[in-house]
């Protein structure tokens, strides 16, 4: 099947009003990262991408893992701040504490860059210039992928064959990538969605809340026996695979994930279901987010308003090690 790539996105230099200040000192600088999930393979990946451009700069990189609760998040904010920092490049767990975080950190003249999740108002406005994947684009070409490989298995019209969207309706910057999915493939085969054969398993993006998700999923529709099951994260394609595993439907479906960051690991598993994904490097992100603070605090360069990374399809059998090495 061949390979669908989606470019980066890079929008106009913009500064917004938190960073309209000037230049701060060029060496000692310390910027924190503070992420939602600092255990997963995803944030390890770009914050040591970050810290590796703060430190060839000269400064000093904190990492700090929130652990998807909104009120220890809030305190490293606080603690941040009270430490000096002079920039922050945060994915908060809730994006609801967005402005707080941004009312925050300007008041303490901090600039901050949203990484992944965007710090935003509820209609949707970004409060501070973000870094992340270009979701929908990516989501389409996930979508793109299936439409193929729902015409390569006659699957359409297989009334044993559904489509699972792992979806995370409450993380802003997620909702596209599964928009991307559903567009492409109900436009390609409508008759899928028209006779109730696309299903949706909400979870907060980890394996364990993407397993139950799932399950729920399967054992609500036995009816459906081959499972096309499209990821917004590695972890909860994974999450899913692991379902299908345990009530033996794993051989006859297909989980892909979102990352590429567990490719390596399911690809080698003879009988794991997740046989695709779409790779895009979290090293990408965490280390366009630090050039941008550096450049600012070095030098005064407004940061851009928004950075999208694009992603490439793969598969077993790929060259993962070319493609994907910091997974290898």
């Amino acid at each position: 099947m061949k390979k669908l790539v989606v470019f980066a996105l890079a929008i106009a230099m913009i500064a917004t009003s938190a960073f309209a200040g000037g230049a701060k000192e060029s060496d000692g600088f310390t910027i924190a990262g503070i992420y939602k999930m600092g255990d997963a393979e995803w944030f390890l990946q770009e914050g040591e991408a970050s810290r590796e451009v703060i430190e060839a700069a000269g400064g000093t990189f904190m990492y700090m893992d929130a652990g998807l609760d909104g009120a220890r998040y809030i305190e490293m904010i606080d603690n941040a701040i009270t430490q000096g920092v002079d920039g922050v490049l945060t994915c908060p767990p809730d994006q609801n504490l967005s402005q707080a975080v941004v009312n925050k950190l300007e008041a303490a003249g901090i600039p901050v860059i949203a990484c992944d999740d965007a710090l935003q108002t509820p209609d949707g406005t970004r409060l501070a210039p973000w870094v992340g994947i270009d979701g929908y684009n990516i989501g389409k070409s996930v979508g793109e992928w299936a439409v193929e490989y729902i015409a390569e298995n006659n699957l359409a019209d297989d009334p044993q064959f559904g489509i699972m969207l792992m979806t995370a309706d409450t993380v802003s910057s997620v909702v596209p990538r599964t928009e991307g999915q559903y567009d492409v493939i109900d436009a390609a085969y409508p008759q899928i969605d028209d006779s109730g054969r696309i299903f949706r398993a909400d979870h907060d993006t980890t394996a364990a809340d993407g397993n139950t998700a799932a399950s729920a999923v399967i054992t609500g529709n036995p009816q459906i026996t081959k499972w096309l099951v499209l990821g917004v994260s590695d972890d909860g394609a994974q999450g899913a695979a692991r379902a299908l595993e345990s009530v033996g439907l794993a051989e006859n479906s297909m989980c892909v994930g979102l990352g590429g960051y567990f490719a390596p690991e399911e690809f080698a598993k003879e009988t794991s279901p997740f046989k695709a994904c779409a790779y895009f490097s979290a090293k990408d992100v965490g280390g366009t987010a630090a050039r941008y603070m550096v450049d600012y605090l070095q030098n005064g360069t407004p940061i851009p308003e928004s950075y999208g990374t694009g992603a490439i399809i793969v598969e077993p059998g790929d060259d993962l090690a070319s493609i994907m090495p910091e997974y290898m």
